[in-house]
Formats: C-alpha cells, sequence, structure tokens
C-alpha cells in the first residue's frame, strides 16, 4: 500500500464521518428550532386565553406552520 493509496482511503473515511457528524448536528439544530416555535406558539395562546380571546388562541394552536 502506498502513502496516497492509504492517504486517499484514510481521507474517504474521515469524509464519510464527518458527513454524519454534520447530519447529526443539522437534525438536531431544526429540532431546536421546532422546539423552540412551538413553546412560542404555546406561550402566545396562553397569553390570548389569559386576555380571554380563546377562538383566536384556538385558532393559533391548531392553525398550519405557515413559514412565509
Amino acid at each position: 500500500m502506498t502513502v496516497a493509496t492509504m492517504t486517499h482511503s484514510t481521507w474517504d473515511y474521515t469524509c464519510k464521518v464527518c458527513k454524519v457528524i454534520r447530519n447529526a448536528l443539522a437534525i438536531a439544530f431544526v429540532g431546536v428550532i421546532a422546539f423552540g416555535e412551538s413553546a412560542g406558539r404555546a406561550r402566545a395562546a396562553a397569553e390570548l386565553s389569559r386576555m380571554g380571546l380563546h377562538d383566536e388562541a384556538k385558532a393559533l394552536m391548531l392553525s398550519p406552520k405557515d413559514y412565509s
């Protein structure tokens, strides 16, 4: 096994590890954002309900997520 072959195979292995780590971190980041949005919606709905706007609070929690 030459140095070039060994370097190439080692590089391929480390790149695969980096891809797995990158994908795991990306999934975790999206999960944190989704959790934060859900908590924010729940807090806003709680405040609307506290103010007596029960229909608006229900609409907020049941409406589809719009990311535009």
